[in-house]
């Protein structure tokens, strides 16, 4: 005789024949617990999700003889959908881009405002945004018949964020506190002038996250 615990109520398999062990099952997705008899350590599916779920314990049903034979150990092809889905992946994709970054340059011909403009790439100037040397456009274009490519790795744990995140996070921040300064000398106008410091200081744990510190360095 076999019994599943759904949700805390056992329920009856008496129509199972040859059952030998009762598993326990407790679902990663969804996660029901349950129990339910079978004649080997077998995958089950969830009486909730219907996903195919391996067994935590297998316990030979009291009364069974010792020589009864063991658990069946299932591949590790049958056991891969539930157990990958408890595991974390990092996932990347890549795709071809062409960087173009445009200046400008004041020159007596073509190839000396070429030159300039070399050399200040070199220098690592380029960027700068000078009066000299305005800074016109910074952009990526996907190249013409790119390649998309993917890549999943299993890890143990999160990595760090990547510079890139982290400088995406300090812009976002950064937007979030000038959107709310503009907010509050809107209300503050519309107040007869002045200005609620609540409104300010609710803007400080972003400015403090968009200039990459954790606590407002006061000067004395």
């Amino acid at each position: 005789m076999s019994s599943t615990l759904e949700n805390g109520v056992i329920h009856s398999h008496s129509e199972i024949e040859g059952v030998r062990y009762l598993n326990q099952y407790r679902c990663p997705y969804c996660q029901t617990e349950w129990e339910d008899g079978w004649d080997c350590g077998c995958n089950d599916r969830c009486p909730d999700c219907n996903k195919e779920i391996q067994p935590y314990e297998s316990a030979m049903i009291e009364g069974e003889s010792a020589e009864t034979e063991l658990p069946v150990e299932e591949p590790d092809s049958v056991n891969a959908t539930a157990v990958g889905m408890t595991r974390l992946f990092v996932v990347s994709y890549e795709i071809d881009y062409v960087h173009r970054v445009s200046v400008g340059i004041t020159a007596d011909n073509p190839d000396a405002a070429q030159q300039i403009a070399e050399q200040a790439f070199n220098d690592g100037t380029i960027w700068d945004d000078t009066a000299a040397m305005p800074l016109l456009s910074d952009e990526y274009h996907e190249a013409e018949g790119e390649s998309l490519v993917w890549e999943c790795v299993a890890v143990e744990q999160w990595p760090e964020l990547d510079h890139s995140v982290r400088q995406l996070k300090k812009e976002q921040a950064a937007m979030r506190v000038c959107r709310g300064l503009v907010e509050a000398y809107q209300q503050g106008e519309a107040s007869g002038g002045s200005i609620d410091w609540d409104d300010l200081d609710q803007l400080i744990p972003l400015a403090l996250q968009a200039l990459g510190k954790t606590a407002l360095e006061i000067k004395s």
